[in-house]
């Protein structure tokens, strides 16, 4: 399953990537995140945390077999722990090379893979705007502007 670890560095250069127990926390409860990831020797209360988040939010976890160390240097920090991905085509993408090293994450692969397809057919569309009659106007205000000497400009 290290073949996610060069898509999370991608991932952090797109600014599409949060690290820390805080920031990840901050962001789930935001709703930007997509994906947890966690490092294999992430610690009991971390893991417990992450799991009471996807509890809460519905926001799936990715439990990876690399050790903090290289989560870490995958992103450029000493250590990471655990992270989250922000974007749901990187999440896709994470959970699909996550699915092809391990099968119990194809279930997960799968839901996120719909999720992507979903947003990328409502991504263009737009929804129709009704026009006001004063919409281009400046509100019957006429832009004048004063010069020293006391003349208009218009």
């Amino acid at each position: 399953m290290n073949e996610v670890l060069p898509l999370l560095g991608l991932c952090l250069r797109a600014g599409k990537l949060v690290y820390g127990d805080d920031a990840v926390a901050e962001s789930v409860a935001a709703g930007n995140v997509r994906l947890i990831v966690l490092a294999a020797d992430a610690g009991a209360a971390v893991s417990r945390r992450a799991a009471r988040l996807s509890e809460t939010s519905r926001v799936p976890v990715l439990r990876l077999d690399a050790p903090a160390e290289q989560l870490g240097w995958a992103i450029g920090r000493s250590k990471a722990a655990i992270c989250g991905m922000t974007d749901i085509g990187f999440a896709a993408s994470a959970a699909q090379k996550a699915a092809e090293a391990d099968e119990q994450y194809a279930p997960l692969a799968q839901q996120l893979r719909e999720k992507h397809k979903r947003m990328q057919s409502r991504r263009g569309t737009k929804k129709p705007r009704k026009k006001s009659a004063g919409a281009h106007t400046s509100g019957g205000m006429s832009k004048v502007t004063h010069t020293k000497g006391g003349g208009e400009r218009a």
